[in-house]
């Protein structure tokens, strides 16, 4: 089953789930919370307009209420005053009884553009080589006008963000034709004006929207061209008939969409045998060694066992697997935090060939991760960003 294939769906229990499948393996998953749950938890992305309730210089940061009964900490509070309101963007998922982490430096992402109203200036994503090719993106983004078609009031306000904000031009944006980006860039402005509308100066508590699965999907996972996005009947309504702007910002994923006659794509392509193999703690490796992944309230350990062989090239074999697989484990679970991992028993000397292997598979995964090192008792510390609510929380 070789390919690159994008499955969507809106089942009754949830707004939207999304999976990535790519050569028939379940590469990533994205779910929203279920419909009736009762656990609150603003998502990365998510725009609040807040309220100032206490200022904490010590920590440099403020502590801010989102809505009734949700704190926010905002870390770089340098510029405001107590019981002022501001509006600012969720950049991470709490940890337990912990303040959500927000940021005042708001960000409009979209498929090949991100607006930066704070951080004026064109960059391009170092991903992007050609010089060339990397003119030309900025060219394009300098060279936008708002379109005719919009209303006087909305053309002189897009005018004024494309002249006062930024923009980063991410990989995606490689060979796209000038006008979907200049219409791209005019949906993420448009994106702006609207959240900002709906949020700016009213009650603490009042946010832009949740942000969905399906849109991270079809934001994140669209980089590459896939082969295939298959949609269900129910998810037909928010793929297949955007907005005109959107439409057209899109036109290449238009000719790889089809609606799936398949009322369960999630089961055609064995996502749902792959999610019962998540719940477990267990995770197998090609050579018969497997990992034990656990989350704990302060952390996630990671033990690697080599399945009863006790030779050192067992053991080096069992690691660099582990190194490999970690990152894909950590992002269908949705585990992020202070990553502690328990190598199976290898000499120093081989230390090295691990660190490559791990800089290696977490520099392809899009979450923020950091690698600490080793500790003093041999093991190896990861730092992740917390953009995911854990799969555990997610399936009960």
């Amino acid at each position: 089953m070789k390919g690159r294939v994008i499955l969507i769906d809106m089942p009754e229990d949830r707004a939207s789930q999304a999976a990535l499948v790519i050569d028939g393996k379940l590469e990533d998953l994205l779910l929203d919370s279920p419909r009736d749950t009762r656990i609150q938890a603003p998502a990365p992305g998510e725009i609040y307009w807040a309220k100032v309730e206490r200022l904490v210089p010590k920590m440099g940061g403020a502590f801010l209420t989102l809505a009734p009964g949700l704190d926010g900490f905002l870390r770089d509070a340098k510029s405001i005053k107590e019981a002022s309101g501001v509006l600012v963007q969720v950049v991470a998922y709490a940890e337990p009884d912990k303040a959500t982490p927000v940021t005042s430096r708001l960000l409009y992402k979209g498929r090949r553009i991100i607006h930066t109203p704070d951080a004026p200036g064109i960059n391009v994503s170092r991903q992007i080589k050609d010089e060339a090719e990397r003119k030309r993106l900025v060219e394009a983004v300098e060279s936008w006008t708002p379109s005719p078609a919009n209303r006087e009031p909305a053309l002189s306000q897009y005018a004024a963000m494309h002249r006062d904000g930024g923009f980063i031009l991410r990989t995606a944006a490689q060979g796209a034709p000038a006008r979907e980006l200049q219409v791209e860039l005019s949906w993420v402005l448009a994106k702006r004006s609207s959240r900002e509308g709906l949020t700016r100066g009213r009650d603490p508590g009042t946010t832009a929207g949740a942000s969905l699965a399906i849109d991270q999907a079809m934001r994140e996972w669209t980089s590459e061209l896939p082969d295939e996005i298959l949609l269900t009947e129910s998810a037909t309504r928010l793929v297949l008939h955007p907005s005109e702007i959107e439409r057209r910002a899109s036109a290449d994923l238009d000719r790889v969409m089809r609606v799936d006659p398949d009322p369960d794509p999630f089961d055609h392509y064995g996502v749902w045998d792959e999610i019962d193999r998540l719940k477990s703690s267990r995770a197998d490796l090609p050579s018969g060694a497997w990992m034990a992944i656990e989350a704990t309230r302060a952390m996630v350990t990671v033990d690697v066992n080599t399945a009863g062989e006790f030779s050192g090239g067992a053991a080096l074999t069992a690691n660099l697997e582990a190194a490999k697989e970690l990152p894909r484990q950590l992002r269908l679970r949705g585990l992020g935090g202070q990553i502690i991992i328990d190598f199976a028993p290898l000499p120093k000397k081989d230390r090295r060939r691990i660190e490559e292997a791990l800089k290696s598979a977490f520099r392809r995964d899009a979450i923020e991760t950091t690698l600490a090192g080793w500790t003093p008792l041999g093991h190896f510390e990861l730092l992740r960003k917390r953009e995911r609510r854990p799969l555990s929380e997610l399936l009960s």
